[in-house]
């Protein structure tokens, strides 16, 4: 980690949700600081940003302005994650499935576990949903 933000600089860096799998989050996010980091990007150690307010806000109060909530944010919840964590930003994919355009579709043959053919479709960023969570981010920051 000390090499990659050594090598990035004067970029600033985010260091990713490889920070939610750590065993004690204070001392990790220390350890980033010391390192150069300049953000970390968390769902508070839990499956989504909501979930893991809580961790999000207690490690918000011990670093101001240096994490980013991420995980499982959307339109729904935008505006409680932000006000319960104090966060002056966050990270969402904003995505939405489309069709993949492709011609031929085997119904015999599903390529994962899924019974509803991913293969035949794709997750890409939605600008509507991009409006709408910076519209709620602007009335909240």
């Amino acid at each position: 980690c000390l090499l990659i933000a050594a090598v990035c600089r004067p970029l600033p860096v985010t260091f990713h949700r490889a920070f939610d799998m750590v065993h004690d989050p204070v001392v990790a996010l220390e350890t980033l600081i010391s390192l150069g980091f300049e953000r970390v990007l968390t769902s508070g150690c839990d499956s989504s940003a909501l979930e893991g307010l809580s961790l999000i806000k207690r490690l918000a109060e011990q670093v101001s302005g240096f994490l980013s909530p991420g995980g499982g944010i959307t339109e729904r919840n935008l505006q409680r994650i932000l006000e319960g964590s104090s966060a002056s930003e966050f990270h969402c994919s904003a995505r939405s499935a489309r069709d993949s355009g492709m011609k031929f579709r085997n119904p015999n043959v599903a390529m994962g576990a899924s019974f509803s053919a991913p293969e035949y479709s794709i997750k890409v960023a939605d600008v509507a949903k991009v409006r709408t969570l910076n519209a709620i981010a602007k009335n909240i920051l």
